[in-house]
C-alpha cells in the first residue's frame, strides 16, 4: 500500500505531516512527499504536483496538508484514482480557504469542530480531527524545571502572554522557534505549561505538553468548540477565565505539586489513549477502507 502526502517539505526533521507520514511507514505503508515549496518563503508552486501527475502514479491514498494559503487546480480527486484527504490545518482561522478546496476531495479533516459542522452543512464529507501529540517526539525526559510555566508561542506572538510575561519575575519564559524535541525538552521546563488561543480555538501545545507529562493551563474557549469534551477542568487540564485567574493559578498549582501531577498524570493518560498520531491515522485508514469497499 501507498500513500502520497502533498505540502510544503523542506527537509524538516519534523513536522506535523511528518508525523502521520512515520505512522504510516510504521504500519508498513510506502510513502512519497510531493512539496510545494517553502513554509519559511511563502514562496509556493505546483511544479512537483505536474511532474508527479505526468509519470501517472499508482497510489492509493493521495493527503494534501497545508495551512490554506496553497491552491491548485491540480488538486483533485479526477487526476488519481485513489482515497484523496484534505487536512485542513489551520482552521478555523483559514476556514474561508479551505472550504473551495473541500470539493475536489473524498474527505477533509479539521481541527475544528464547528469547522466540521460548517462543511457538513455544504455537503462536505467532513471529520473532527483534533490536533494530536506525536509520541516519537513528543514524551517526558529528564528535564529539571527551572520556571514557574511556560510556552512556545514566543514573544510578541500574544499580547496576553506578553503581559504574562511582563509581570512574572522572571517565573514564566515564553519562546519560539523549536522543534522535535528541542520543543518537547523545553516545554518541560516549566511546572507547568500555559497556553493562550488567539482565535477561540483548540491548539497543538495542549496536546504536545500533555503528552510530555506537564499540566496545561489554558483560557476557557467556549462550549461550541469541545475542549471540555476533551479534557476535564480540574482533573486533565486547568482553565483559566482571564489574566488574573491565570496568575492566581499558576501560583496555585506551582505551589501544589501533588495536585498538579495528578492533572499532568491525567492529562497525559487521557492523550496517549486518543489524541495521537495512532489514533489520527485509525482515522483516515477507517475511512480509506469505506472508501474502498464502496
Amino acid at each position: 500500500m501507498k500513500a502520497t502526502f502533498i505540502y510544503a517539505y523542506e527537509n524538516e526533521e519534523w513536522s506535523t505531516p511528518l508525523s502521520i507520514i512515520r505512522e504510516f511507514e510504521h504500519r508498513g505503508w510506502e510513502t512519497e512527499i510531493v512539496s510545494i515549496g517553502s513554509n519559511r518563503s511563502g514562496v509556493y508552486h505546483d511544479r512537483d504536483i505536474k511532474n508527479w501527475l505526468s509519470n501517472r502514479p499508482q497510489t492509493d491514498i493521495v493527503m494534501f496538508m497545508d495551512w490554506g494559503r496553497f491552491d491548485s487546480d491540480l488538486l483533485n480527486k479526477s487526476f488519481v484514482k485513489a482515497f484523496w484527504v484534505q487536512e485542513s490545518g489551520d482552521d478555523p482561522q483559514n476556514f474561508g480557504r479551505n472550504m473551495g478546496k473541500s470539493p475536489r476531495f473524498h474527505v477533509t479533516l479539521t481541527p475544528d469542530v464547528t469547522c466540521a459542522e460548517q462543511y457538513k452543512q455544504l455537503g462536505i464529507n467532513a471529520f473532527w480531527w483534533p490536533h494530536f501529540a506525536d509520541t516519537r517526539i513528543q514524551y517526558p525526559m529528564n528535564v529539571e524545571p527551572e520556571y514557574l510555566a511556560v510556552s512556545t508561542r514566543g514573544r510578541g506572538g500574544s499580547q496576553f502572554l506578553d503581559a504574562l510575561e511582563n509581570h512574572s519575575d522572571g517565573m514564566f519564559a515564553n519562546k519560539n522557534g523549536m522543534i522535535g524535541e528541542e520543543h518537547s525538552a523545553f516545554l518541560q521546563k516549566g511546572l507547568m505549561v500555559i497556553q493562550n488561543s488567539r482565535h477561540g480555538e483548540i491548539t497543538r501545545r495542549i496536546f504536545e505538553a500533555m503528552a510530555c507529562d506537564k499540566m496545561v493551563l489554558t483560557d476557557r474557549l467556549h462550549e461550541s468548540k469541545k475542549l471540555h469534551e476533551l479534557f476535564e477542568d480540574g482533573k486533565e487540564i486547568v482553565f483559566y477565565d482571564d489574566i488574573i485567574d491565570c496568575i492566581n493559578k499558576m501560583n496555585e498549582y506551582g505551589s501544589n505539586h501533588e495536585k498538579r501531577e495528578a492533572i499532568a498524570t491525567a492529562g497525559m493518560e487521557k492523550v496517549l489513549a486518543n489524541h495521537t498520531q495512532v489514533q489520527r491515522v485509525d482515522l483516515i485508514l477507517e475511512q480509506f477502507d469505506k472508501f474502498k469497499y464502496a
